[in-house]
């Protein structure tokens, strides 16, 4: 991997002097497949790049932090962004804050090999191999689609040794397959970002979605219910329990006390396992590193309901005198934000088929609309877009509208059973999840 633009812009640092100093620069490529109905209307190929800057500026009790970003490597404009930066690392004070040291960093691989080498074939045979298994649902009309392959090259240098880089691989799947029958018309338009070629999984994935297609036609709006058990699809676990997670299992919600955690005590149901895993094979977040360039790890978010490790990047393991758990995520404008890695939940004992047939009156929802619940509070409302109502341990219709509300925190105390089956969804690896006490209206 070449890192010739960071050592360009290492070198107009170093000539002002800049002391402490970090630089994270990000190099995209995407090779595009835009589809109508069923065939290749347009092919792209897009390439960028951009960097950022922290400096630092210290005083005795405190450590003032300067970002910018840039995309130019005309030397004039980084001196530009340099200068820019300086200032405002004199302005922004925070806490005491150092730039993590150079230390032994496992090595793992997160590309594909052959999508590395020849990209555009790669996309030209998971394209064919799309398409085909399209055209074989002839109940279901596809209208407008995405395919992608991703390959990103990322590096991080900073003033205290560290030099990392990173090589990355990733596609993008987005399809709409639409459904027709006596005058009514539904649409089911999902859209995946995937991590590893092997759980592409065309021909199952295209045998759901165009299910769900076919299924809206039929359905109804829910019954409503105070005290509901439903299941959720991991894709709706993700947007659950992510944003929640992410913010009170940090080390800045411990630090500001806004948390809803307490170490060792029970916050889960005791059939929830949780870890945070930045090396977790198949994670969309997975690397070697974080944000920082701090090794990342495996933590133990949850053992058997308990709660048992705080996440920490750099600022509040120094403010709380204890080390980085590896959790310090590099944001679009080049800040660090502690956070979650990938999350993954372990499985249960009993199949999805299982915790259905022992359900007398419930529903599994596969796709909500929207769900962004308060990432404080854990209260959330959102409508159904894709679900089933369940009688005496069967679907017995399809559901849309209608809304799910409750709360994410007690919503993870009244687990009541866990699939063997998993799934990736982004950043997360979830089973499918059953929880009691929910509100369904119609």
């Amino acid at each position: 991997m070449n890192n010739e633009k960071i050592d360009l812009i290492e070198k107009i640092l170093n000539s002002k002097n800049i002391q402490e100093y970090e630089i994270s620069h990000i190099e995209k490529k995407a090779y595009e497949s835009i589809f109508l109905k069923d065939r290749v209307d347009n092919e792209r190929e897009v390439t960028c790049f951009e960097y950022s800057l922290r400096i630092l500026s210290q005083r005795k009790n405190e450590t003032g932090i300067g970002i910018v970003r840039g995309n130019s490597l005309k030397p004039q404009d980084i001196e530009k962004n340099i200068d820019i930066c300086l200032t405002l690392s004199k302005i922004n004070l925070s806490t005491k804050y150092h730039f993590p040291a150079k230390a032994l960093i496992d090595k793992i691989s997160i590309y594909d090999k052959n999508v590395i080498e020849a990209p555009l074939d790669a996309k030209k045979n998971l394209v064919e191999e799309l398409l085909s298994k399209i055209k074989q649902k002839k109940e279901v009309n596809p209208t407008f689609g995405r395919f992608r392959v991703h390959v990103d090259e990322i590096f991080l240098r900073n003033s205290n040794s560290i030099d990392v880089s990173a090589l990355k691989s990733y596609f993008f799947i987005e399809f709409s397959l639409k459904a027709q029958k006596n005058g009514k018309l539904s649409e089911y338009w999902p859209f995946v970002v995937i991590k590893e070629k092997k759980h592409l999984d065309f021909s199952s994935r295209i045998e759901k979605w165009a299910k769900l297609a076919l299924d809206t036609l039929k359905a109804k709006p829910p019954k409503p219910a105070k005290d509901a058990t439903i299941i959720f699809s991991p894709q709706v676990l993700h947007d659950a329990i992510n944003p929640v997670i992410d913010v009170h299992a940090s080390g800045k919600a411990f630090h500001e006390m806004v948390t809803l955690f307490k170490m060792n005590e029970k916050i889960a149901s005791e059939n929830i396992t949780m870890y945070d895993d930045g090396l977790l094979e198949g994670g969309f977040a997975t690397n070697n590193w974080d944000g920082e360039g701090t090794q990342h790890q495996r933590n133990e978010i949850i053992k058997k309901g308990y709660f048992q490790k705080i996440l920490f990047d750099q600022k509040y393991a120094m403010v709380e005198n204890t080390e980085s758990s590896g959790n310090g995520k590099k944001a679009i404008d080049g800040s660090v934000i502690n956070g979650i890695s990938n999350l993954e939940i372990l499985p249960g004992e009993m199949t999805l088929d299982e915790i259905i047939s022992i359900i007398k009156e419930g529903y599994y929802i596969e796709q909500f609309s929207w769900l962004n619940p308060s990432e404080l509070t854990g209260t959330f409302g959102a409508e159904i877009r894709n679900g089933y109502y369940i009688k005496d341990g069967k679907f017995e219709n399809p559901i849309k509208l209608g809304n799910v509300s409750g709360n994410i925190i007690q919503m993870i105390q009244n687990c009541v059973y866990i699939s063997k089956e998993r799934e990736f969804f982004a950043n997360s690896l979830f089973p499918y999840m059953a929880f009691k006490n929910l509100t369904v209206s119609s």
